[in-house]
């Protein structure tokens, strides 16, 4: 049973701070937000996503933290910048790359912490 001032989403200012309503997304939007979704799903492009989480990093940084080739890292990162997940910046000689925006942060922030929710 849900104590007072709760429900299945957690308090209901929980959900007040997080959810301002779905907005009608239309048949492009949904194919979009798919996308954005399935450019996540990969293993290998999460992990450059976790990389940038908590401040910008260059490809070689992100090749050696992720264990990936410098190529493979380049095939995801443009993949992840198409999908406005990461943006890069010039920075002297190096590209930085980082997360988009607040809406990315929230949703891998709030993925990981429900993937570790306690669900018994």
């Amino acid at each position: 049973m849900n104590k007072p001032g709760m429900n299945k989403l957690g308090t209901h200012d929980e959900v007040a701070d997080c959810c301002f309503g779905l907005p009608d997304l239309g048949e492009a939007g949904l194919v979009n937000l798919s996308s954005i979704f399935r450019t996540l799903g990969d293993e290998g492009r999460l992990r450059l996503c976790l990389c940038c989480f908590e401040r910008p990093c260059s490809v070689s940084e992100l090749s050696e933290a992720t264990g990936q080739s410098q190529s493979l890292t380049s095939h995801n990162l443009r993949q992840l910048r198409e999908a406005r997940i990461l943006i890069s910046r010039k920075e002297g000689r190096h590209v930085l790359y980082e997360l988009a925006d607040a809406h990315i942060r929230h949703v891998i922030a709030d993925m990981a912490h429900h993937v570790l929710e306690d669900h018994s």
